[in-house]
């Protein structure tokens, strides 16, 4: 879930009739922007920040087919966000407990700010029932769901847009009717 703030007196432009552009860069000063993030991660990150994960993509020919491809790791993540000086906050945290007390889900929810004000809300969960993560800790359980949060809005509020190597290990295999916090947002 992001979560954004609707600015209200936006200027209009007479002439366009749309929000004012002043803020938005021609595209030639977007490439350049995207091609010094670009610069930044390949002069900041090495390969012990990326996690090779085989995904399924469509070929040429419409069929499926097994491709290994990089995705950054919470080591990546953590130094963009220190290269990006943002500064990050737990705005909400809920955990689903068994009948014996383990945590069966924990579901947090990240505030990522940047120096200048804009910021962006991301929340994420981790559950027991995901592959691989039934006879883990129940501080595995609350990290991880951590971790994907503090990513993603890392990610979302640089523009990034990627998806971090700890979603992808997810590989949900949650049944709606087995998670607390997706039967309450139906």
């Amino acid at each position: 879930m992001v979560k954004a703030e609707l600015m209200e007196n936006t200027p209009v432009t007479h002439e366009t009739g749309l929000v004012n552009v002043d803020n938005v860069p021609d595209v030639d000063t977007a490439l350049e922007q995207w091609n010094a993030y670009q610069a930044l991660c390949k002069g900041l990150l090495n390969e012990t920040d990326y996690q090779d994960i085989v995904v399924k993509e469509k070929d040429a020919d419409g069929n499926y087919v097994k491709v290994t491809r990089k995705f950054k790791k919470k080591s990546a993540w953590q130094k963009l966000s220190r290269a990006f000086n943002v500064d990050t906050h737990i705005v909400d945290r809920e955990l689903e407990r068994t009948k014996m007390g383990r945590v069966r889900e924990a579901y947090y929810c990240v505030r990522a700010t940047l120096p200048n004000g804009r910021s962006v809300e991301s929340d994420a969960l981790c559950s027991r029932s995901e592959r691989g993560k039934d006879k883990v800790s129940d501080h595995t359980i609350m990290s991880t769901a951590k971790t994907r949060a503090t990513n993603r809005a890392i990610a979302e509020l640089i523009g990034a847009g990627e998806v971090s190597a700890e979603e992808m290990g997810a590989e949900k295999r949650l049944v709606e009717s087995q998670s607390k916090f997706l039967k309450e947002g139906e």
